[in-house]
């Protein structure tokens, strides 16, 4: 019995943990909200933002074609002269202006500029040898030159198929800027206009009738003579001889026997200086007493006055007007003592090179990749269509690529020296 009350016991224990455990039953429902709940409250829809379009490519067009140099690239001005030889003196004469005008205009938005000379020795094939080894080169902008017309005509012809720019200081013959390439610009006047000065001056100022005519058979020195021989015969003179000798040579006893043999009151000669020198030198040997007058081609003094013996006192040759410009004398004394003396072209190569090098600070554009891009005919376009103040004068080029204005001077051997005695503008 005790046992049975026991179990009882236990088991009612039992029972009442496990009703312990329960979750007590709600006693009554939640109360319902006095307010239903608020609506959220509107929020305006935001438009997604489209991204930022691309930065256009920077693009860098020209119709002639681009010249690229990528960054530490020296950039070429080439210059085509005679560099050795009889007329080695004009060619260092050219190279010498350009590095100056090159030391002057500094570098161009961190490209520096360097020049590269071509000997062509004043003859037309090696010009074109030299033209197609510049034309080759992609550092090459621009050319300088050549000098003399026998070189200009046939590389000329590299050039304008390359649409290179070139400016040539010295060449006159008037073929040189009759064929309308657009790349080529000359600083000094053709040889119609030097005729016309020389005729003028020798009929007029001089006051002489007959004219015996020597020239070097090159497209420069026989293209002078010949428009001086039709010029003075055109003026009522007489030519009473024209000859050809072969440059180079040394002796022309023989051809100066010719032309004296009718008397004439003054000798022309159309070539260079060497050879000037020489027949000048002759003709006082042979007994001449008349006048001797010359074209650009014999303007200096080391190669034809002092190579002449003392012959040369008392002649005369023309050329382009130098000096007389703002900042000119001062050039002068600058070069000179860098260099020397200018001897001809010194003067309007340095012209030449700050052309071209502030042109092509005006076209240069910088591309995508960091290079240094100038268009090949907007460097032409911008050289044409800008006035230029220079040491040799103010220089604005025509569609032909002449200038419109130009001076030819006449000079006089004096004392050992060339010496202005008459100066002729043409142009407005």
């Amino acid at each position: 019995m005790k046992r049975l009350t026991t179990l009882i016991v236990m088991l009612m224990v039992a029972s009442m943990l496990i009703s312990a455990c329960q979750p007590a039953a709600p006693t009554e429902e939640p109360a319902a909200p006095t307010k239903e709940p608020a609506a959220p409250t509107d929020v305006p829809a935001v438009e997604p933002t489209e991204p930022p379009p691309p930065e256009e490519p920077i693009v860098i067009e020209d119709e002639w074609g681009l010249m690229t140099f990528a960054p530490g690239t020296e950039i070429k001005l080439a210059v085509s002269s005679a560099l050795a030889g009889a007329y080695a003196v004009y060619g260092q004469d050219m190279l010498n202006g350009v590095d100056l005008a090159i030391a002057d205009f500094g570098d161009l938005m961190g490209w520096e500029f360097i020049s590269e000379g071509g000997d062509d020795g004043c003859e037309g094939a090696p010009a074109v040898t030299v033209a197609e080894k510049f034309a080759a080169d992609p550092d090459v902008m621009a050319v300088i030159g050549p000098m003399c017309s026998g070189s200009v005509v046939p590389a000329s012809d590299i050039y304008a198929e390359h649409n290179i720019v070139m400016v040539t200081p010295s060449s006159t013959a008037v073929v040189v800027t009759a064929r309308g390439y657009e790349n080529l610009f000359r600083l000094v006047a053709n040889d119609d206009l030097q005729a016309a000065v020389t005729v003028g001056f020798l009929r007029d100022d001089l006051g002489l009738s007959t004219l015996a005519v020597l020239h070097d058979q090159s497209i420069y020195g026989q293209g002078v003579a010949e428009s001086v021989h039709g010029k003075f015969a055109a003026s009522g003179g007489d030519v009473t001889a024209i000859e050809g000798i072969t440059r180079g040579d040394l002796d022309f006893s023989a051809v100066i026997a010719i032309i004296l043999a009718d008397d004439p009151e003054a000798v022309y000669w159309g070539g260079m200086d060497a050879e000037g020198a020489l027949i000048v030198n002759q003709l006082a040997a042979a007994g001449f007493e008349g006048v001797f007058f010359g074209p650009d081609g014999i303007k200096s003094k080391p190669t034809y006055i002092d190579a002449s013996g003392g012959a040369a006192e008392g002649s005369y040759a023309t050329f382009g007007a130098v000096g007389g410009a703002t900042g000119y004398d001062e050039w002068e004394a600058k070069f000179t003592e860098l260099y020397d003396a200018p001897v001809a072209y010194a003067a309007g190569s340095y012209d030449a090179a700050m052309i071209i090098l502030q042109a092509a600070a005006s076209v240069a554009q910088i591309d995508a990749d960091g290079n240094l891009v100038i268009g090949r005919k907007a460097l032409a376009d911008m050289i044409r269509a800008t006035p230029f103040d220079g040491i040799t004068g103010a220089l604005a080029f025509t569609e032909t690529g002449d200038l419109g204005k130009v001076s030819i001077t006449v000079f006089e051997v004096k004392d050992g020296d060339f010496v202005e005695v008459k100066k002729v503008d043409f142009g407005d």
